[in-house]
Parts: structure tokens; sequence; C-alpha cells
């Protein structure tokens, strides 16, 4: 009876605990890979249309009640979405976006493993972000981190925003960041790291293909 107690307290703890441990954050240079032209915010309920017309087929229709507190939707499991972020506590739910027209429509990449593309009608104009505007957004306000899997050459602090100029820092374990500006590929960042003395240089944030090194943080973090 007493080991049956304790199933049902450990059961109840993990369903009660399942919104808290819902976040999802690329950690990793593999986490994403297909980056296109930026992110969409998609809302709390939304469609994914084959074409971009409200005619066209449905793909996938989303409605949760509410995203700070459940991971689950009426009708499909979030989990299969593939967002590169969601924080159901800052109402983030990030999708990378493939095209956009102008016209309220967005295409977007559904399936991060296979590429597979919906169109979605978001007349919020703030919704679509490009990945610089998407850093200054979060990133200035709660700081970036580096992918978990960058090489030792490409954690690297440089003197101007080219990798031929001087290498002012080697960073082995940053562990937060922040940045002052950003220019074209490269931020001005500033690093603190396991000795806990801030270290301030050029660090390239995105690659010339498009991909990133690093990705916003979305909460407080502890410096």
């Amino acid at each position: 009876m007493r080991k049956f107690v304790v199933l049902i307290i450990l059961f109840i703890f993990t369903v009660f605990s399942l919104p808290a441990l819902a976040d999802i954050l690329p950690l990793s240079t593999k986490s994403v890979k297909y980056y296109g032209i930026g992110v969409l915010n998609v809302p709390k309920s939304y469609k994914v249309y084959k074409y971009p017309y409200f005619d066209s087929v449905v793909i996938r229709e989303v409605n949760y009640e509410n995203i700070k507190r459940s991971a689950i939707v009426n009708t499909v499991d979030m989990r299969k979405i593939s967002y590169i972020a969601y924080v159901p506590s800052s109402n983030i739910a990030l999708l990378t976006v493939d095209l956009n027209p102008g016209n309220d429509w967005y295409s977007v990449y559904i399936n991060q493993s296979t590429g597979e593309t919906g169109w979605i009608y978001i007349e919020d104009e703030n919704a679509f972000m490009t990945y610089r505007t998407l850093f200054y957004k979060y990133g200035k306000k709660y700081g970036v981190r580096m992918f978990n899997d960058l090489s030792k050459d490409e954690k690297v602090l440089y003197s101007k925003e080219d990798k031929s100029s001087k290498i002012l820092e080697n960073l082995t374990y940053p562990k937060h960041i922040n940045f002052t500006v950003i220019r074209g590929n490269w931020m001005l960042a500033v690093v603190n790291d396991m000795t806990e003395h801030a270290k301030v240089g050029w660090f390239n944030w995105r690659n010339d293909d498009g991909t990133l090194n690093m990705f916003p943080n979305f909460n407080e973090v502890d410096n």
C-alpha cells in the first residue's frame, strides 16, 4: 500500500511538473536544420495551410488554451511541432520562416527533420523577426549563449569584425554573454567566463551561410 501511495505521488508530481519542463531552446548547431530568413512567433491558436489562401487544405490546426501552463494542444502534441524555441512562460513559440511575400502569409518549416513547410496567416507585423531583430529584442534583454558544440576555433573574440584580425580571447568556458551592437554577422560581445572576469571583443554570431553560432536567452539567467 505504501509503495502504491509513493507511486501515485510521483505520478502527480511528474504530471504537474510537465509544463515547467516544456521549454525548448536550440542548444547546439545541430538543433536547427532549416534556418530560413527568420522566425515567426505564432499565437495561441493558428492554422497551417498547404497554400497561402484560406480555401487551401489545412495541414495542421493548433489551439492551446494557455501557453503559460500547458504544453498539450487540442489537436496536436506540441512536442511534434518543430519549434526552434518554445518558452511558455514568455509566450514564445518560434517557427523558422522560409518565405515572407509581404501579404501577412508566411511559409514556415513545420518539420525541422524533413523540411516540410506550410503557410500561416498572421496580421501582427511584429510576429515576424529576422535573426538580427530577434537578437536585439531578446538577446539585449536576457543575453545570449553560444551553442555547446562549437569548436575551439569558433569560440574566439577578435579585435575587429574579421577573422584575420587579432585574437583577443579564446573562450573556454563562456558562462554568460551580452552584446552592445551587431554589425553584419558580427557582434561586439561582453563575455563572463568561469573566472568572472569580463572579456570584450567581436564574435562571429552568424555564419556566411546563415546558420547561427548562438541563440538568445528568453529568461533571466544567473551571471
